[in-house]
């Protein structure tokens, strides 16, 4: 109800007008009507909330396996990537997705520090292949610091690390199955040869990863983290 205050103007609304009342100045306009959800508005709300807990949960459980150096917006960015790699359908309940209906290969690129962002950080790419006794076949080419890998200034040296886990994430609870890890160090003036890293073909279902990271040593003794490494996903596939 609108009520008048001491210059005998009104605040407030009466009915469906609402009295405003600014410097020198009192105007009338429309009490804003309630936003209706449809059944569409509340499926996407729902499926938003539904996407943004499981990659909350995935991440969770990503960083407890595998240190990582990220940017302060890399969260944000993870979860529309999941968003596309889950793929769900919208459905008037809890969004159902499945491992049919994914996308994995989404993720491939995805940037985790864009300070220091793979794609200009890492000029290489590694060969993964299936082979017939059901094996993973993952072929790194020479890696030579300064060349392959482009670090920033005064790094003395850097680690090469590749993880390849399995997980589910449409499960409720998410765990991350480790399967293989290959790391090399590389410093300037010194080429590492290419190299055959295998691991036996995941038998569970759910999609296959490969995590790339490197993290630089510096000769100064404090530097920001932000510039400390890099990480992306290599390879990402449904088995």
């Amino acid at each position: 109800m609108a009520k008048p205050i001491q210059d005998g103007t009104l605040s407030g609304a009466i009915g469906n007008v609402v009295f405003v009342n600014k410097g020198d100045y009192t105007y009338a306009r429309s009490k804003p009507g309630k936003i209706k959800q449809t059944a569409g508005t509340k499926a996407a709300a729902s499926t938003f909330g539904w996407v943004s807990q499981q990659d909350k949960t995935y991440r969770r459980a990503l960083t407890q396996a595998y240190p990582l150096v990220t940017d302060s917006y890399y969260a944000a960015r993870h979860r529309a990537t999941m968003a596309k790699a889950l793929n769900p359908t919208l459905g008037a309940t809890t969004p159902a997705s499945s491992l049919a209906s994914n996308m994995p290969q989404a993720l491939e690129g995805f940037e985790f520090n864009s300070q220091v962002p793979w794609a200009k950080t890492c000029h290489f790419y590694i060969e993964v292949n299936q082979t017939d006794n059901n094996t993973v076949d993952c072929l790194i080419p020479a890696l030579n610091l300064g060349q392959n890998i482009k670090p920033p200034k005064a790094v003395r040296s850097a680690l090469l690390q590749l993880h390849a886990f399995t997980v589910n994430p449409n499960k409720p609870d998410i765990d991350i199955t480790p399967l293989s890890s290959h790391e090399t160090t590389l410093q300037p003036h010194k080429t590492i040869p290419e190299a055959l890293w295998q691991f036996p073909m995941p038998s569970e279902k759910g999609w296959l990863l490969i995590l790339g990271t490197v993290t630089f040593k510096f000769e100064q003794a404090h530097v920001d983290n932000k510039l400390q490494g890099s990480a992306t996903y290599l390879f990402a596939k449904e088995v």
